[in-house]
């Protein structure tokens, strides 16, 4: 970010300043809301919420190298040369910093939303522009109200551009993060059930993934997932350009031929003789690759370079990677879960080759509110219908996918636990040289305490395979 003074920073959050501020006053250069993350001339935004009170890491902020602090209340422990500024409210008084700032900005701002693949998606058009362009991606999953300005706010804004993942579990969340970046492009990956605690249902989940077009350039770009008409519907008020992408033929991008092996996915872009190889697995990985291709088309990139970019392109973690360990494989993806993921990580797993058994560890899916039940039963259906060799359950929840494969006629040897701490001292047992396992489940229930079994029990350390 360029700098700017404290009284800049007073004008724009219309903070009141609790001591005088001179105009001898070092410019902040920065702007943190961690303390372990702290830079010199910062100013530390000292969030407060139900459990926590930003205002106690005062002293901590000013050893690290904060010269101002936005607070909500008067502080008790307020250190010397530390201005302050009051607001009512420290999140919503950074988010109206971080819009001044992206105005600042040269950089063309891409924000990514979605159900699933946010992460994978920005990874990919960050591959695809990062060779021709200088720019900077949001850092793993910060894509809610502090994590989006933080990332505006550590942006370099003399680069091409800024990739911002967007994300929302309560309706409302989206549309803010959407007006204070004011992207140039907009993506929207897919919609499915997630987050319906707080959501509602797919109605609620699509216009609020919907309202990532609030904040859009008018003479901006939207990048929408063409496969589902009733998100078309939902995006009509944005009227400037839009390119849909997706498998059906009647999108502006399209993948067809899609193979997915230990290496990576294949594909055929728009039918034609042109292959796409993207290192990340699962089908799926062609859509988010088609959106990639769709940004830095934008961003003026040809394709040949866009496409030998892609094929460089690195995964997120815990998100379907490939582990060797001891004569295991295992097909981590236990970042997150809901349906949709679920069954494309299944897919996946099926598409991948091993010697030995395929098997699925499959945990809760959380955040489904009212439709949690009718969700884990449907995925219990769906995979007693699959063809593998095993399936173990983890968590109270996945005990009804468990129940209903046993019900669906499942063939091979079932089993449920209840947590991933008993899971992680009865699984490594069952498993046989040359088995691929997938982990797929909710963060929550912290199925890659498995793998970390598995490694310690086969004295290795985890590693990519191949």
């Amino acid at each position: 970010m360029k700098p700017l003074s404290i009284q800049q920073i007073r004008q724009i959050t219309a903070g009141k300043a609790l001591s005088q501020i001179p105009l001898e006053a070092p410019k902040i250069k920065a702007v943190c809301t961690d303390t372990r993350r702290m830079e010199s001339s910062s100013l530390f935004v000292a969030i407060k919420g139900d459990n926590f009170d930003g205002t106690k890491f005062l002293p901590q902020a000013a050893a690290g190298g904060a010269v101002a602090a936005l607070v909500e209340s008067i502080p008790t422990n307020a250190q010397p040369n530390m201005y302050l500024l009051q607001v009512p409210n420290a999140r919503y008084a950074m988010g109206k910093l971080a819009t001044h700032v992206r105005k600042q900005m040269k950089a063309k701002v891409i924000a990514v939303g979605g159900s699933n693949g946010k992460t994978s998606t920005k990874n990919l058009i960050d591959a695809a522009l990062h060779h021709k362009l200088r720019g900077t991606i949001s850092p793993k999953s910060f894509n809610n109200d502090i994590g989006v300005p933080t990332t505006i706010f550590a942006a370099d804004p003399t680069q091409d551009y800024l990739v911002l993942e967007m994300g929302t579990n309560h309706i409302g969340e989206l549309k803010p993060l959407s007006d204070m970046a004011q992207p140039d492009i907009a993506v929207i990956t897919n919609i499915a059930a997630e987050h319906l605690e707080g959501l509602g249902d797919l109605m609620g989940v699509r216009q609020e993934e919907s309202s990532i077009i609030s904040g859009l350039n008018p003479a901006g770009l939207l990048v929408v997932n063409g496969d589902d008409p009733d998100l078309l519907e939902a995006v009509t008020p944005y009227r400037g350009k839009r390119i849909t992408f997706g498998f059906k033929r009647t999108n502006d991008l399209f993948a067809t031929d899609i193979h997915t092996d230990e290496n990576g996915t294949r594909f055929q872009l728009n039918g034609s003789v042109r292959t796409v190889f993207v290192p990340l697995l699962g089908k799926h990985t062609a859509t988010n690759a088609l959106a990639a291709i769709a940004c830095a088309r934008r961003l003026g990139l040809n394709e040949a370079d866009i496409v030998e970019s892609l094929a460089t392109a690195h995964g997120p973690e815990m998100r379907l990677q490939l582990h060797t360990i001891g004569r295991v494989t295992i097909l981590n993806d236990a970042y997150n879960a809901n349906p949709a993921s679920m069954k494309a990580a299944l897919e996946t797993l099926l598409d991948l080759t091993c010697t030995g058994r395929k098997i699925a560890i499959l945990g809760d899916m959380r955040e489904l509110g009212a439709s949690s039940e009718r969700y884990h039963k449907e995925m219990g259906q769906y995979v007693g219908a699959m063809n593998l060799d095993a399936l173990y359950c983890v968590g109270p929840s996945a005990e009804l996918i468990a129940n209903e494969a046993k019900l669906a006629g499942f063939a091979g040897p079932i089993a449920h636990y209840d947590d991933s701490t008993t899971a992680a001292t009865k699984i490594p047992a069952k498993l046989h040289a040359g088995d691929l396992v997938l982990l797929k489940g909710s963060r929550t229930i912290r199925l890659e305490s498995i793998a970390q079994a598995l490694a310690s029990a086969a004295g290795s350390f985890l590693k990519v395979a191949g």
